[in-house]
C-alpha cells in the first residue's frame, strides 16, 4: 500500500514574509540508503506520498519503500500543527507481482508474487520476532 500525508503548517508562502512566521521544527524525515536522515519539509498545497513495500514489489523497485519517522517538535515549541495520515492497501487476496511495464528482459521481476494478506502476515510475524499471533 501507500501512505498519503498532507503537511500544511500554514507557515509558508506569502503570509510568511508578512507575518514573520517560520515553519515549525520537527516533522517527517526519510532515511537515505546510506543511513542518513533528511527532513521532508512541508510544501504548501502539496502531499507527501510514501510508497510502501507493496508499491516497491509492483513497480519492481522503480518506486522504493523507505524508512521514515516523525520527530517531535523541540521542547518549548508552541507551533500549531495538524498531521493527517491515510493508510490504505489492497484486499488480502490481491496478488502482488511486478507490473509488466516495470519489467523487461534486462530487468526481470525481483520479487516472487505474494498476496497482500501473506505479505501483511509476514510483516506482523517479523515485528514479533517471527512469532505468529
Amino acid at each position: 500500500g501507500f501512505t498519503l500525508l498532507c503537511q500544511d503548517h500554514n507557515a509558508h508562502g506569502p503570509q510568511t514574509a508578512k507575518s514573520g512566521l517560520t515553519p515549525p521544527q520537527g516533522g517527517l524525515q526519510v532515511r537515505l540508503p546510506d543511513g542518513a536522515w533528511i527532513d521532508c519539509p512541508p510544501v504548501p498545497g502539496a502531499f507527501v506520498v510514501n510508497a510502501g513495500d507493496l508499491i516497491q514489489v509492483w513497480t519492481n523497485d522503480v518506486f522504493l519503500s523507505n524508512t521514515h519517522r516523525v520527530l517531535m517538535p523541540p521542547p518549548g515549541d508552541t507551533s500549531d500543527r495538524i498531521s493527517l495520515v491515510f493508510f490504505t492497501g489492497p484486499k488480502k487476496d490481491t496478488v502482488i507481482e511486478a507490473l509488466p511495464t516495470c519489467c523487461s528482459p534486462d530487468r526481470p521481476p525481483r520479487y516472487r508474487p505474494i498476496t497482500s494478506g501473506e505479505h501483511l502476515a509476514n510483516k506482523l510475524a517479523a515485528s514479533r520476532g517471527g512469532r505468529n499471533g
